[in-house]
């Protein structure tokens, strides 16, 4: 566990009171076994140091539930634990998709429903908290997104929940050797989630390539230039030749400016 995460939660448990209570069940031998709440567990030990009223910490009981339903329970109420990373809220929602496939099989009223959708639906049995399936599925994606498309730097900040999901989508578009330079040219002020999302999409704006119908444009006048009508007119050529000069650079998106600049000079010294 992150040492600076628990002693984090551990002062907001101190100011507002433990909101969700773990969730614990009896096993065989009489002990009790923790299902969910392992991190406020530790905030709990934690304020204990300094503070014998928090050496006990209220729990719910769970009654006559198996192994398998435990590990669904702890993915269910892992699902609202605000600690809880972008990713790792993700992989709470992907760890229900075995549940979720054998439930939909299992009960008629479920049959024909997506995969997120039966997540949901356990999510709201196991906590009595609703969310949509749809919700589901975008932070599935996003998370993926996250730890496949972003440099290191940007993926740490990303699974914090500093970034917009705009942001996420901007940086994956860009190759990590220009995410990394971005993110170590930044000004050292900016924290919150706002600040950097608004960097992102600034820099975004900035190295953004052309208007894709200037460079389709482009690219039909270097067309036309490497393969002419039999005879066309001394002016179209003139004028067509210009604009193939003059549009090249917009062409980097597609045939690649040095063609376009090659074809508007071979039909320049073919006159």
């Amino acid at each position: 566990m992150d040492p600076a995460g628990i002693a984090e939660l551990a002062e907001s448990i101190r100011q507002d009171g433990l909101t969700d209570l773990p969730l614990v069940r009896k096993v065989g031998d009489g002990s009790w076994q923790m299902v969910s709440g392992h991190r406020r567990k530790a905030a709990y030990a934690l304020l204990a140091k300094d503070d014998p009223a928090y050496e006990r910490m209220p729990c719910r009981v769970i009654e006559g539930i198996d192994d398998e339903r435990a590990v669904t329970l702890l993915h269910a109420a892992n699902y609202f634990t605000r600690a809880l990373t972008v990713t790792e809220r993700a992989a709470a929602t992907e760890a229900l998709r075995g549940d979720a496939v054998r439930l939909r099989s299992e009960d008629p009223s479920l049959s024909g429903m997506r995969v997120d959708d039966v997540k949901a639906a356990i999510i709201e049995r196991q906590t009595g908290r609703k969310v949509s399936g749809k919700t589901i599925a975008r932070e599935e994606r996003l998370a993926r997104r996250i730890a496949e498309d972003l440099s290191p730097e940007w993926a740490a900040e990303a699974d914090r929940g500093n970034l917009s999901a705009e942001a996420v989508r901007s940086l994956a578009g860009m190759p990590k050797e220009r995410q990394a330079e971005m993110h170590a040219a930044m000004e050292p002020w900016r924290r919150t989630k706002r600040e950097l999302s608004d960097y992102v999409r600034s820099e975004g704006k900035a190295q953004a390539g052309p208007d894709g119908r200037i460079a389709k444009a482009a690219r039909l006048v270097a067309d036309f230039l490497e393969s002419p009508p039999e005879s066309p007119s001394a002016a179209d050529l003139s004028l067509l030749r210009e604009m193939a000069l003059m549009t090249a650079p917009y062409a980097e998106a597609g045939a690649g400016a040095q063609k376009v600049r090659r074809r508007a000079s071979h039909s320049k010294s073919s006159k």
